[in-house]
Formats: C-alpha cells, structure tokens, sequence
C-alpha cells in the first residue's frame, strides 16, 4: 500500500474514531482543556443547567484523543510547511490559487468615507472601515484545511492564513479573504491569522478558532472560548471597538452526524437550540458585535454531478461524508436527507432573523452565499476539480477567495439580494463597494 494511502486511512480511522468518541464517552470540560492549553484561566458563566435530554455544552472529545489528533495534525502541517514553495506551485499549475493582482491595479474600492470620523453608537450606521477586531468559528473549512495539497492527505492541514473568513496572511492581491478586504479599510484590523497553524498555536491563529471536526452542538463552546479570549487579549478594547466574527457550522453534522438520528429532524430541531445558545451568550458577554453566519451549502446537491473521481477522493467521501455520500443510502433517504438539509438552511436563515438578535450594538446576518453552489463543469463536460483540494471535498485557495468575494458582496446588500449562485463568479469579477448613498453594511432583516 502506498505510503499517502496508508496516512490518508490512519487519519480517516482517526476521524471516524472521534465521531464515535463523541457519542459514547461521557461528558468533559473540554472548553478548559483548550483554554489552559492557551495559557488562559476561564471565567464561569451563569448558563442554565442542562437537562438528560439536552446535548453537552461543550465538545466532548476525549482529552488525550484530542492531543494525540492535535500532535498528527501538528506534524503533517510542519512537513507540509517545509515543502510550501512546491505546494504552492503545485497548485497554481493545477488552476487551484487565485491570480494574484498586479501592484499597479488598485483595490476595486475608493476609500473615502468608509471609517467613520467618530466610532458610531449604533450598528446600524458601521462603516467597514469600524470594524477593529475580527474573528471566526467554525469547523475544517474555516480553519482552512487542505487549502494547498498535493494529495488527499494534505486535509489535515490547517492553512488557516488562506481561510475565507479567518485568514490575514498577505494581502487581497495574493489571497483574497474577508480580513483582507477589511485591512483596506482598516489597516489596524486585528484578530485574523497571521500564519498557517493549529488552533493552539495562539500568537498566529489570533481570533480564528475554527477547528476540524466541529459541529452544532460545540458552538457554545466554541462562543465560550472566543469571549475568554477576547477579554484577556490587550489589543482588544471590549466596550470600544466593533467585532466581527463569521460562523460556519453544520457541515459535518450533516455529512458524519444526522444519519444517525432515529429522526434526522430533530438534529435540526437541536442545532437550532445549539445557534440560540451561543448566540444569546455572545449577545450578553460581547458589546458591540456584528456576526455573520454562512448557511451550510446543500452537499448532497452540490456533489450530485460529480464525475471521475479520484480513488483517493472516493475514500473520503465515503468515510467522511458517509450520511450524504454513501453508495448504501436509498432512494427514500436521500430523499429525507435532502429535506433535512433544506430544513438546516431555513433555520439558519430564521435564526438572523429573530427581535431578540436586533439590538443597537448587536446583530447577526444571515448569509446563504454556498446554500446553492453546484460543482461546475469544465468544457468537455468533466467535474472542475479546480475548485477544491486533492481531496475533492474541502475547498481549494481559489474557492476561499470566490467565498471572500461573494460574502462581501453579501455584507453590502440587503436578503433578497444577497448571492445565491450556482457557480461562483471568478474573484473580482463582481465586486461590490460602499457608496455615498449606502456607506454602511447592511445589518438588518429587509
């Protein structure tokens, strides 16, 4: 068996392993695990207790699985680093990076106007250039595993840099991602990573504390985390400057998770309480915060026209995405998963929605910009592999700069305008800026 085969089973074994540890083993604080791994001493807070019939609030890993998945990530990403030149070169043969811009075509956007003179009161009247701190939660596709790769194997890497939402390695010109549009504006924007690390590696993961392998039920804890943090860091004022923190969960809930509900139903009923209590908690602890949350792509429709795959990519789709991407799933449910789904995405939209969520400094959007994304096609009728990592399921630096785009456009539009495509538009290709006449984000319901 080839040596990348081999590695590529032991980390699906490790995968699967956890995915079973989280239903079986009994309750742990893994919230200060993580935290004491940082060097941070955690408050209490006051959250009801639960029920038997609530899930944990928080992750449930066992302690010594979670180091031994922290120590096999932590030396992949250092062999994949020392290699990091061909990587990268690697990809851009295969079309997987962006263009980068030349330095002598400016940013799309004129910058007058776009901070405010005074720090506004009001969420409603932020500017993009207000926005001081920023940070995100989410599971691999935010920590940016598999971003470059050579092979299946590379998905346990985290270049969490390049990550759409959390990554501020470089510039716009190079690797096009949210904190890098917002550095335009803000030079002094502060939280995103600076480097390609494991979440514990805290002086260059900063505020990105997306995480493999997360789902619904560890955005309390992950919500826990990103307030002890931001209350320790000395960079961040907590009544003073704005956050922004972007959350993207639910891909592994239903790739790994719901087919193991006797009603994948009430998986959805629980990630809606799931949303309600980590949002209530930031609500309550985190003056003067925007978050934007991304509504979880619909995978079965996604991949549905996916031709020649890769035997590599076959394995894992088989073993990571096995509820949506099994040969064994009948007719009928793929049918109900397909509801589900649907369901998932209509309670995130509901959630941003919510009075309670409408207060002066707080607010949550909604954004369904990868609810409808198919994988594109090539000329001759081939599957654009282009767009993801030699995984074939993460997403590829090219499709972390297309999200950037598209969850910018996002920001500056109101519900029944923002993207929904099918297939992505090229980054730059539309791109949208603030205006004399709408100079602020758009932070409401419409």
């Amino acid at each position: 068996m080839p040596l990348s085969l081999f590695a590529l089973l032991v980390a699906m074994l490790f995968a699967s392993a956890d995915a079973a540890t989280r239903r079986i083993i009994p309750e742990k604080n893994r919230s200060n695990c993580f935290l004491a791994s940082l060097g941070v001493k955690p408050h209490p807070y006051h959250a009801r207790l639960i029920n038997t019939h609530d899930s944990p609030l928080y992750t449930n890993i066992d302690r010594d699985l979670r180091q031994i998945l922290l120590n096999t990530r932590g030396t992949t990403l250092n062999w994949a680093l020392q290699n990091i030149e061909s990587l990268h070169a690697l990809n851009v043969r295969e079309g997987k990076m962006q263009t980068v811009i030349p330095s002598r075509v400016p940013f799309p956007c004129p910058l007058n106007n776009t901070r405010s003179a005074i720090t506004p009161t009001s969420i409603e009247r932020l500017r993009p250039g207000d926005i001081d701190v920023i940070a995100a939660i989410g599971d691999s596709l935010s920590a940016g595993n598999g971003i470059i790769s050579k092979n299946a194997f590379d998905m346990l890497n985290e270049f969490r840099g390049l990550a759409f939402s959390g990554g501020g390695l470089e510039d716009w010109r190079t690797f096009l991602t949210l904190p890098n549009i917002l550095k335009v504006f803000n030079p002094q924007l502060y939280g995103y990573a600076t480097g390609n690390s494991l979440v514990v590696d805290h002086r260059t993961s900063h505020l990105s504390i997306a995480e493999p392998m997360i789902m619904s039920r560890d955005l309390f804890y992950q919500a826990r985390v990103l307030i002890d943090l931001l209350q320790r860091d000395p960079h961040v004022d907590m009544q003073r400057h704005w956050k922004l923190v972007t959350v993207f969960v639910g891909n592994n809930d239903l790739c790994s998770d719901i087919c193991f509900w006797r009603d994948p139903l009430l998986a959805v009923d629980q990630h809606e309480r799931d949303l309600l209590k980590a949002f209530r908690l930031l609500r309550d602890n985190v003056p003067r915060l925007l978050i934007n949350l991304i509504v979880v792509p619909n995978i079965q429709q996604s991949m549905r026209h996916i031709s020649g795959v890769p035997t590599q990519c076959f394995i894992v789709h088989r073993i990571a995405c096995n509820c949506l991407m099994s040969d064994r799933i009948t007719a009928a449910q793929r049918k109900q998963r397909q509801e589900t789904i649907q369901r998932w995405q209509q309670v995130d939209l509901a959630v941003a929605r919510l009075s309670e969520f409408q207060r002066k400094d707080f607010a949550i959007i909604a954004h369904p910009i990868v609810s409808n994304m198919t994988t594109p096609l090539m000329p001759d009728g081939s599957t654009d592999w282009r767009l993801f990592s030699h995984d074939c399921f993460h997403f590829s630096q090219r499709t972390h700069a297309m999200v950037s785009n598209q969850l910018w456009n996002s920001m500056l539009l109101p519900d029944e305008l923002k993207p929904r495509p099918n297939v992505f538009p090229k980054p730059f290709q539309q791109f949208r800026c603030p205006t004399e006449e709408q100079p602020f984000l758009v932070v409401r319901p419409s």
